[in-house]
């Protein structure tokens, strides 16, 4: 932050302050340079050494709170340090009615002379009538200045009623065209992937360095990294949404307007719950959970993760609403929940839940079907062959990319954090080749097999039997995270002991129906393989089921 540069010979030094309010009316011919250059011939014409002092900030608001350095020079002031002060005019020092009678007596107070303009004429402080005009200048400036403010805004509001866009650039994946938002072919794309990511449970930071890795850069910043207050305010915009919002904050009335819309609002209410949740929850988590913001209260509030202490025999899933009462941070409480869930009856019914929908959702047999076969059974042996050569090479231009990574940081041409990233980036392309050319060697092998046939059934319910086995927490999670959207907790009732719960899956995976098409004698359509043809109708995206606790069963099973 710029400091007054103050001088031990107060007596033989000029200050000259300079203020604009905006950069625009620094355009304008009112520039701080041109000020500047008047103080400078009045320092000369009085034999006095200049210092000029240039600052940008509203002369309407209190000084102290708007301009930093004219706080410091009358700091100096008090102190005896400034005895000649310059300004170009009078609403220079403000615009305010209650700090200007408070300036003047300050200067007069303190024997500080004050000189105007360009003829330097010295300011008489002491006689009643000029203090009389100044006060009124200043009111009739303060005036003007109101009345233009509220011109503008009208204006603004005008215009945004006619469905411009009125608060400057556009917002990240947008482009204004005849100054209405229109959809960005390329950075729409970015906005879809950072709530998708955020939705999916990817942090702020892993989003900033998966832009910073695919070289996306920032809007209206030099950097390359992405500011994570940048990020926050796209998820919680509602232009993405098709909303366009505008305050009118002359009449504190607030206009709305339709705009093209990026992301589905679903997925948009689900994020701002969870931003809200996160507000000031700076404090590190020592205790990591399955079902971490995918668990939610009736109304969207994520629940709180509890673990086993003196008072809780069990780990816990605990309404947020409940923990703010008890930390008194709240009085009211609008939830239907009056019994926490515990952590391993939650998780495990979940689990099983995701497999079961899993192993009968035709959808999923149907990616399984095409992961293994297929999408296209004219391909041929060469075609997998060559695949796998190409990523065979992709995988050494990788290795000597690293290698030319590794050399300019240990020749210190890269800094640390860059190289941590981009070999971090290497590594997970190289993992993501790994497994296309594994993916292609099962298609290689499968085409050489074909006229034997493979039972992709088989696969398919081997694939979920190990699904089952899995234990650890971030492989569960991995899935959990792929196929649920969020679990809605929605009450619990006393007398069956049973909570309410509301799984939502990001596919229509429960209760799809498989449809064979049939000939008109009635029999079933084959393809050129025998295979019966089918088409796949869409299921739902909701299950409502009640959980009851295996301790109230006195046995492992869930109704």
């Amino acid at each position: 932050m710029k400091k007054v540069k103050i001088t031990n010979k107060p007596n033989k030094t000029l200050y000259i302050y300079c203020r604009v309010s905006t950069t625009k009316q620094d355009e304008d011919g009112i520039s701080l340079d041109v000020q500047k250059e008047n103080g400078l011939k009045v320092s000369k014409r009085l034999g006095l050494k200049p210092i000029s002092i240039k600052e940008q900030g509203s002369g309407l608001k209190p000084y102290i709170d708007e301009r930093p350095l004219f706080s410091e020079l009358m700091d100096n002031v008090v102190d005896g340090k400034v005895k000649h002060l310059w300004i170009d005019e009078d609403t220079r020092l403000t615009r305010n009615d209650l700090d200007q009678p408070f300036i003047h007596s300050e200067l007069k107070k303190y024997d500080v002379n004050l000189y105007l303009g360009v003829r330097g004429e010295k300011k008489n402080l002491d006689d009643f009538g000029t203090r009389l005009v100044d006060m009124v200048r200043v009111m009739i400036n303060q005036n003007e200045i109101r009345k233009q403010v509220r011109k503008s805004i009208k204006s603004k509001v005008k215009l945004f009623k006619e469905g411009k866009y009125m608060k400057g650039d556009p917002p990240f994946g947008y482009k204004l065209v005849d100054k209405k938002l229109e959809i960005h072919e390329e950075n729409s794309e970015w906005v879809r992937k950072i709530f998708d990511w955020y939705d999916g449970g990817k942090s702020s930071l892993w989003i900033r360095e998966e832009l910073f890795r695919n070289q996306v850069p920032p809007p209206r910043s030099k950097s390359p990294w992405f500011p994570l207050r940048t990020i926050s305010v796209i998820l919680g915009n509602k232009n993405y949404i098709g909303i366009d919002v505008y305050h009118d904050k002359s009449s504190n009335k607030t206009h709305y307007n339709k705009c093209p819309k990026i992301i589905e609002k679903d997925i948009f209410n689900s994020i701002r719950k969870r931003l809200d949740y996160n507000k000031g929850q700076y404090t590190q988590r020592t205790n990591d959970f399955l079902l971490r913001g995918v668990i939610k209260c009736s109304d969207g509030t994520p629940m709180f993760y509890r673990g086993i202490n003196k008072t809780n025999k069990n780990e816990l899933y605990v309404c947020n609403h409940r923990i703010r009462k008890y930390n008194k941070r709240t009085n009211d409480i609008d939830c239907p929940i009056t019994r926490s869930v515990r952590v391993n009856d939650m998780d495990d019914f979940v689990w099983l839940l995701l497999c079961e929908t899993l192993s009968h959702s035709h959808n999923y047999r149907d990616e399984i079907k095409k992961e293994i076969l297929g999408n296209n059974p004219t391909y041929t042996k060469r075609t997998y062959n060559n695949r796998i050569k190409k990523l065979n090479k992709k995988m050494m231009d990788l290795d000597t990319n690293r290698l030319e990574l590794e050399k300019r940081f240990y020749t210190n041409q890269m800094d640390k954090g860059r190289f941590d990233v981009l070999i971090n980036h290497i590594q997970d392309e190289e993992n993501k080749i790994i497994q296309e050319i594994n993916d292609n060697e099962i298609k290689l092998s499968t085409l050489r097999k074909r006229n034997k046939w493979i039972d992709w059934l088989d696969v398919h319910f081997n694939r979920i039997d190990e699904l089952k086995l899995v234990e650890d927490m971030s492989g569960r999670k991995e899935w959990i995270i792929k196929y649920i959207h969020e679990i809605i907790v929605l009450d619990y009732d006393k007398e069956t002991k049973q909570h309410t719960i509301v799984v939502k899956f990001r596919f229509p995976l429960f209760n799809d129906n498989l449809d064979y098409k049939r000939n008109k004698d009635g029999s079933f359509k084959r393809d050129k393989h025998g295979r019966k043809i089918y088409t796949i109708s869409d299921g739902d995206l909701e299950l409502t089921n009640p959980l009851v606790s295996r301790k109230s069963l006195n046995s492992y099973r869930f109704c």
